[in-house]
């Protein structure tokens, strides 16, 4: 029987780093962004649209194949799977019915500024090859306030998954969650990764963080961001640094420096 580990959280917050290092540990498979949680829901939610099921509902057990198909769907021989899906918070309750078990997810996180320096870099980077995510139909677009706006609303790139994971911990449900915040893990990863592998439960694996290699890989070109959205520095982990002043200026900085809910309240 497998069993699942979960990587959620913030874009640009290092879960492409972070899946390439888990798969140092030759017991973990770990993967780019899945989609087996979206196929999971679509099985759930279009079961009882099939005229089969309608006519014959004692003939197959719809939380049984879910559960079949979770177990059979990655083609590894690896026991331990870490599934990456900024998703996986919002249906914790869904899981945990087809499992029988508690969830444990891992949130990459990242100060909000940086996340969104980080995208203003590649919009500028990459937009000559194209529009940036109907940048021309949009005039919010075209300045760096209204791009922040963008990304950060309840329904932008940064936003969705932010009131994501903020309604989980509403929910009762944040113990379900590790915050892995980008700025911490790569200034002190052997201390972070003892946490990671104290949250899971399983046995600490000595991970080699001066050598690390990209064995992972996504299919950048329908993301819209160029060709290197999900590429990582090979070699020595080096610890993040801001410049999140110098590229969106002062304004947007003290707007959305420290305002990150995971972060314990300053006294």
């Amino acid at each position: 029987m497998r069993k699942f580990y979960y990587i959620g959280g913030l874009p640009r917050s290092g879960s492409t780093l972070l899946t390439n290092i888990i798969m140092q540990n030759p017991k973990f498979a770990s993967t780019a962004t899945s989609s087996l949680l979206d196929f999971m829901l679509q099985i759930r939610d279009n079961w009882q649209k099939l005229e089969s099921h309608k006519t014959y509902p004692d003939g197959q057990d719809k939380w049984g194949v879910i559960k079949a198909i979770m177990q059979n769907y990655h083609n590894t021989d690896k026991e331990i799977i870490f599934d990456k899906n900024r998703g996986w918070s919002n249906h914790i309750e869904f899981i945990e019915k087809v499992t029988g078990e508690k969830m444990k997810i891992i949130a990459c996180v990242r100060n909000l500024e940086d996340i969104c320096a980080s995208f203003e870099k590649l919009f500028r980077k990459n937009r000559a090859d194209g529009e940036i995510h109907g940048e021309f139909n949009n005039p919010q677009m075209k300045t760096i306030d209204g791009r922040v706006g963008v990304w950060t609303a309840d329904e932008g790139v940064i936003g969705r998954p932010y009131v994501s994971m903020l309604d989980t911990v509403q929910r009762g449900l944040g113990d379900r969650i590790l915050f892995f915040p980008y700025e911490a893990w790569t200034s002190n990863p052997e201390l972070w990764f003892k946490k990671l592998y104290d949250f899971i439960g399983e046995p600490y694996y000595q991970h080699d963080f001066n050598n690390i290699e990209q064995v992972i890989r996504e299919n950048d070109a329908g993301y819209g961001w160029g060709p290197d959205l999900h590429e990582i520095k090979k070699g020595r982990l080096l610890p993040a640094k801001s410049d999140a002043s110098t590229v969106l200026g002062g304004n947007w900085y003290q707007k959305l420096h420290d305002t990150e809910f995971w972060k314990p309240k300053k006294k």
